[in-house]
């Protein structure tokens, strides 16, 4: 036991001091052709995403007519096609919402989370360490941009998607050359994070995960997606509803970032009360390998969610949740 906490601290002290490198193969990968492409991502999701051009990406939230978060999705524009990035499992269900929406529309979307492969290099030293090992130069590489080159004889497309405040890169390639390029990342010294490690860092850098925090149960403004909605665009699915939530100050519940007391055992969706009044409850939770402290996300009620405000733990081991910060994944918007 000791040993797997000593690693998982190794690992995590490479990813948020260095770099490291995540098989990355769970987000689903899709590819758009079409003229019509970008027109019918634009009036199905919340940012305005019309005018994407050769090399350049946004990330933009797909809704329901109800104003429900189907996914948070990046779309790339690697000049042949558009690359949809979705959350881990969710690229069928993205293609299928995509197929029922396109009717006249010139669009094919095509699943090729299989075929391909993706690695995240992760870290405050991931652009220099990429830019020696690739020749590239990545440093003017905008948000969610992708570049194009060659790395152990392996052609592949880099995308800048930091997690919150670290630098991250995504590099996809067919998934023939996957053991190459995990090799050649070993041989050059970048080790590789497990899971456990990857998601404390999610967590530690507030991104919402799939099932946890975003799904058909929140809306973008409650998650704190309000950098990913253009409230000029026009009509999109959802878009009269999160605009009245946003108008009349309607949102109920707000996505928070906490810090738990040590002697909280927590376990998933435990209940956060206020004066015996339950105002919330966790959604994700992890230690932090590097000095043990307990930090999670959840949902706490709009009138409760102010920094430094203080909640009671339900369960068996009570504790104290404290919020520590009121996570805004893409910034402020406008």
């Amino acid at each position: 036991m000791s040993s797997n906490i000593s690693d998982r601290t190794s690992l995590y002290a490479a990813a948020t001091s260095d770099a490291a490198i995540y098989d990355n193969d769970r987000i689903g990968r899709l590819k758009a052709i079409g003229e019509d492409a970008l027109d019918l991502l634009n009036r199905l999701s919340t940012n305005l995403v019309l005018d994407i051009k050769e090399g350049e990406g946004n990330h933009t939230v797909l809704t329901t007519n109800r104003g429900r978060i189907l996914d948070i999705v990046t779309i790339t524009n690697i000049g042949d096609h558009f690359l949809l990035l979705t959350s881990p499992g969710e690229e069928e269900h993205i293609q299928e919402w995509l197929d029922k929406y396109t009717i006249m529309e010139d669009l094919e979307v095509e699943n090729i989370t299989d075929e391909t492969t993706m690695l995240s290099v992760v870290g405050p030293n991931s652009l220099s360490k990429l830019e020696s090992l690739t020749g590239l130069s990545l440093s003017k590489l905008k948000d969610y941009n992708v570049v194009k080159g060659s790395l152990a004889s392996q052609e592949i497309s880099i995308i800048a998607r930091p997690m919150g405040s670290l630098p991250c890169f995504d590099i996809l390639a067919q998934i023939n050359s996957k053991d190459s390029l995990l090799g050649f990342f070993s041989d050059s010294g970048i080790v590789s994070l497990d899971s456990e490690t990857y998601d404390a860092i999610k967590v530690e850098n507030a991104i919402p995960s799939y099932g946890r925090e975003i799904g058909d149960r929140y809306n973008p403004l409650e998650a704190g997606l309000i950098g990913s909605i253009n409230f000029e665009k026009g009509c999109y699915i959802g878009q009269e509803v999160i605009a009245r939530l946003d108008t009349y100050q309607k949102v109920q519940r707000r996505l928070v970032k906490m810090q738990f007391s040590d002697e909280v055992d927590l376990s998933e969706e435990c209940l956060l009360t206020k004066d015996e009044q339950e105002v919330g409850r966790i959604t994700s939770f992890c230690m932090i390998p590097s000095g043990g402290e307990k930090i999670g996300l959840g949902y706490v009620r709009i009138a409760f969610a102010e920094i430094g405000n203080t909640f009671q733990i339900s369960g068996d081991n009570q504790g104290i949740a404290e919020i520590i910060d009121l996570p805004q994944l893409f910034g402020p918007g406008q």
